[in-house]
């Protein structure tokens, strides 16, 4: 029954429309009457009509602003409105304003306010049919959020317990199966601060690839990683395997966009519980993008180290300062370059690899003698950039112009002076006031009018340092300062600087402070 608040100024006509019909009949109910405009409005608040029948002209309020102040206050009803021949203008403007339909005061009658009645229901039931089935959309889509977000969960957080994803999922793991995971990852991209392809072409490229897999799950962690989980039943009803598939997924980012995402893959995965593991193992697969793009691999031929080959930094640091001075530099930064490179090809974890450097700047400074108090600022900058280095050849650069700082103090061109040109001073501003928030180098290149690669040239001269580095330097500094507070929550951290992917901040933070945000919140607020 839809409920009907009747305005009029005139009480004759309110008793009039009361006995004119058997409203019942026709599906509605009279639930009030009110005499003026702001009267209907304080009514409808407590009442929610679903119709509102009103006079044009009335005092304190008339019908146009009833119909205009209930539109503004969003109240989901329709309007009928009544008025005389001299009206027209005012009909006009309720029509305009969203009133269905109006009738003439002199020629009311049962048959044509019955017929008027008759179409209005009709609007109402296709609204309430609409808004059920909006109600039921919203309902699966609610259920389908949660499910997802207890995926994305289980595979993030080790602590996730099993039997909470069954509860929330219904998946039956008993005939699971053996499993294959493939992760696909635009990480190396995201250090470059390069501008990803929109999530809706990554997800319908995805399916693309999918589109015969009927067991599958797609979980969608980020806009710059997704994690694939199929049975591997699955992929032999189809004559596949999951390296097969890793090709095709491969070929298809080639065929419709620019870049190549990492795509990491195993099979031959148990169980959930082992699938997890896969997962966080992939993790640390994908930090050896640190040394360049990884491409397509399977994590089963694949193996990270923390050991540094061959000397500690204080056998390298002693036996740098034994060269000749002349070649000190030269041969020192062609040691340097080679010990990296054989950390690239063993794999060895990039956070190794910058403590490792690092320690071998503060070792060489130590053992040397009468460092200037100007060059161990430049030192101290040095051994920053080198802390928050997304790359090896950022980590190359910072340390070998340290270097060049400690045996060729008239050679670096480390800038000494705060005074940038206005593009860098502009693209420091920009960066600190949108750090919070994705950014890309062609975004800071379009802010100050320049091409990106000029851009990072003159950036790079003027601050000794890249604009990745610079923003990552400013974000990690940012998240320091919010993980100080015990009651910081990691995941709102990362997103209050800049990153939606809590796993990949980690990460990050970690190669910069040399702790995981847990652990450096934990050494901030000891018990």
């Amino acid at each position: 029954m839809y409920q009907v608040l009747i305005v009029d100024d005139e009480p004759i006509v309110k008793i009039a429309l009361r006995s004119m019909l058997d409203w019942g009949s026709l599906g509605f109910h009279i639930c009030g009457t009110a005499s003026n405009g702001q009267e209907a409005l304080e009514m409808a608040e407590r009442m929610h009509p679903d119709l509102i029948i009103c006079d044009l002209k009335m005092p304190v309020m008339d019908g146009i602003d009833l119909i205009r102040t209930a539109k503004d206050r969003s109240m989901n009803c329709e309007f009928l409105v009544i008025s005389n021949y001299e009206d027209f203008n005012y009909v006009r403007t309720a029509l305009v304003l969203g009133a269905s339909d109006y009738i003439l005061k002199v020629s009311i009658s049962p048959e044509e306010l019955t017929t008027q009645l008759q179409k209005i229901k009709e609007k109402l039931d296709q609204k309430q049919t609409h808004h059920q089935h909006e109600e039921n959309s919203a309902e699966q889509s609610f259920h389908h959020q949660e499910q997802h977000a207890a995926w994305r969960e289980y595979f993030t957080h080790k602590s996730y317990a099993l039997e909470d994803l069954v509860s929330i999922t219904d998946i039956d793991t008993e005939h699971l199966g053996s499993l294959a995971l493939c992760e696909i990852s635009f990480d190396w991209y995201t250090q470059q601060l390069e501008t990803l392809p929109a999530p809706d072409l990554i997800r319908s490229t995805l399916k693309n690839a999918l589109e015969h897999f009927d067991r599958r799950r797609i979980i969608f962690f980020s806009s710059s990683s997704t994690l694939l989980l199929i049975q591997e039943e699955e992929l032999k009803k189809q004559n596949n395997t999951i390296e097969g598939l890793a090709a095709r997924i491969e070929q298809l980012f080639r065929y419709y966009m620019p870049l190549s995402p990492t795509i990491i893959y195993q099979d031959h995965v148990t169980d959930l519980l082992q699938a997890r593991k896969v997962y966080h193992r992939f993790q640390e697969l994908l930090e050896l993008s640190f040394y360049g793009e990884l491409g397509t691999m399977n994590a089963h031929n694949v193996s990270v180290t923390t050991s540094i080959p061959e000397l500690t930094y204080r056998e390298l640091a002693t036996r740098i300062l034994a060269l000749p001075t002349a070649e000190r530099l030269s041969r020192s930064e062609e040691h340097i370059k080679e010990l990296l490179n054989t950390c690239r090809q063993q794999h060895v974890v990039p956070d190794k690899v910058i403590q490792y450097s690092v320690h071998l700047l503060v070792e060489l400074e130590y053992q040397l003698s009468e460092i200037p108090a100007s060059a161990h600022d430049q030192l101290v900058e040095c051994a920053d950039f080198m802390r928050n280095a997304i790359s090896q050849e950022e980590l190359e650069q910072h340390l070998f112009h340290a270097l060049q700082v400690m045996f060729s103090p008239e050679s670096s061109t480390q800038a000494t002076t705060d005074q940038y040109s206005l593009e860098v001073e502009q693209s420091i501003a920009y960066i600190k006031e949108n750090y919070m928030r994705k950014i890309s180098l062609a975004s800071v290149a379009e802010h100050v009018g320049l091409s990106s690669g000029y851009l990072c040239r003159i950036f790079k001269d003027e601050t000794g340092g890249s604009i990745n580095t610079y923003i990552n330097n400013l974000r990690m500094n940012k998240a320091g300062e919010l993980l100080s507070d015990k009651n910081s929550y990691i995941k709102e951290v990362a997103v209050a600087v800049g990153f939606e992917d809590q796993l990949y901040f980690s990460r990050l933070f970690k190669r910069y402070s040399g702790l995981t945000p847990s652990e450096y919140r934990a050494s901030k607020n000891p018990q």
